[in-house]
């Protein structure tokens, strides 16, 4: 399936950054399509200037088929301890669901996630939408859970919501702002400035014909959101 004109190359990546963990975030608005044929890895910085905590991302993936994308990835963090500390495995299933109209795609998403020191691990559960607003722009939305799942599992089901808007530029550049919004848990999603919730921008930037580069700043919205979160993404097609 040919991706949306407009979507990003930063779409071939992602897994889910930790519910509770924002600082550092390599996160971003991933979207449905599935090109068979498809490889590709990539590597993720994610970096809060404040704190100067940072978290390091790395992953492969391949399409199946025209519907089914596997991925496997693997994050670091900056603890007190260790500038490179584990933080969790994911082992990741897309699947693109039937076309719901002509400019409307959509899928799921499915991570199981394991856990670095003892934490509980978790099962991830994300609804993609992609819709073309024109030949150049293009819209995303996700609705994304996660389950703690083993000993120390916390209580309820963690939401969150990301849309991004995207403008194609004539020499294949993806300019858009996007909004991350944490909820929290089910249990006590509380107030807006008790959440995590940020704004920002970003660029994606191919070259070399099978490489492309994403930056972008999220900024924070809500009172228990990081002030800054920095993102830099190489990606390489094979």
């Amino acid at each position: 399936m040919n991706v949306i004109k407009g979507s990003i190359v930063g779409a071939v990546l992602l897994g889910l950054a930790e519910p509770t963990a924002f600082a550092q975030s390599v996160g971003g608005v991933f979207g449905p399509v599935v090109n068979a044929g498809h490889k590709s890895a990539q590597i993720r910085l994610g970096i809060d200037p404040d704190s100067e905590q940072m978290a390091t991302r790395v992953h492969y993936q391949q399409s199946l088929n025209d519907d089914i994308l596997v991925r496997a990835s693997v994050q670091t963090r900056k603890t007190n301890d260790s500038d490179l500390d584990l933080n969790f495995v994911d082992a990741i299933v897309f699947w693109q669901l039937p076309n719901i109209a002509a400019h409307w795609q959509t899928g799921v998403r499915f991570d199981a996630r394991a856990r670095s020191d003892s934490r509980p691990n978790a099962f991830n559960a994300h609804w993609m939408n992609q819709f073309a607003l024109s030949d150049d722009l293009s819209l995303r939305a996700i609705v994304m859970t996660s389950k703690d799942v083993g000993a120390g599992a916390r209580d309820g089901i963690f939401v969150q919501t990301r849309t991004s808007l995207t403008y194609k530029l004539p020499n294949s550049i993806g300019i858009g702002a996007e909004f991350h919004n944490g909820y929290g848990s089910s249990e006590n999603f509380g107030s807006f400035n008790d959440q995590n919730h940020q704004f920002g921008i970003f660029a994606n930037i191919p070259f070399e014909e099978k490489w492309s580069v994403y930056t972008g700043i999220l900024t924070g919205v809500s009172d228990a959101a990081p002030d800054t979160n920095l993102k830099l993404w190489f990606s390489r097609k094979f």
